[in-house]
């Protein structure tokens, strides 16, 4: 131990100084998730250090960081971070989509309207980039799964039915809510748009699910086909 003012801290070990039977693998095969700490699990997940940085110091700092820090941080900022390279950083990401994910109860979200669609795909789009979002329903209009279909640029994204009808029927989905983003300008559509929202209608019908809504949205707000009389 070591005494900081009247603080008493537990000096930091690196892996290869845990006895083998204590060591965060062992530990969650032979005891359970339960008795490691939050360090510990994070360590199994980015498996490795790097040179210089073992990784239950790497934990251990990003733990010491919170939760709530790490969710706000970008892929940039947390390529910053000293022994964190782009596989580590995408492992702790997706950690934490799956986390929110779980913790939301995704499959008891209900999505009725444009105003609910709205408030499950707030988090969702990218602030730059026009990305489509596909959302799948059950006869409930209860969530079965969501995907981001495609991502494309400033101003346009493309994207064909068959790229969302494909998991609707994986998911064997009932009813599927499509929504993308206009980064920059108003959240009306363009004749593409239009288009679009017309062959997966009819893709749609074909199949036998039921097209809910095309939502646009953008920072002055959003608009609905639905709500407009045009699904």
């Amino acid at each position: 131990m070591e005494q900081t003012g009247d603080r008493i801290s537990y000096s930091y070990r690196s892996i290869k100084e845990i006895p083998k039977e204590l060591r965060p693998r062992e530990k969650l095969k032979e005891l359970g998730p339960q008795y490691l700490s939050d360090e510990e699990l994070l360590a199994i997940i980015l498996g490795s250090g790097t040179r210089g940085q073992d990784v239950l110091k790497i934990a251990k700092e990003l733990v010491n960081m919170g939760w709530d820090k790490l969710e706000k941080l970008s892929i940039e900022e947390l390529l910053n971070i000293k022994g964190l390279g782009l596989v580590k950083t995408l492992q702790i990401k997706a950690l934490i989509e799956i986390s929110k994910r779980i913790s939301k109860g995704k499959r008891g979200i209900f999505v009725r309207n444009p105003k609910e669609a709205l408030e499950f795909l707030k988090d969702k789009f990218s602030e730059r980039k026009e990305s489509l979002i596909a959302l799948y329903l059950d006869l409930s209009n209860r969530l079965v799964d969501y995907e981001v279909v495609a991502v494309g640029n400033a101003n346009t994204v493309i994207s064909e039915p068959k790229d969302i009808l494909f998991k609707a029927v994986k998911l064997s989905a009932n009813g599927i809510i499509v929504a993308h983003n206009h980064p920059q300008g108003q959240p009306y559509p363009s004749n593409d748009d239009v288009n679009f929202t017309e062959r997966l209608k009819k893709a749609c019908q074909l199949l036998g699910f039921d097209l809910l809504d095309h939502i646009i949205v953008s920072e002055e707000g959003y608009y609905s086909f639905r709500e407009e009389g045009l699904l």
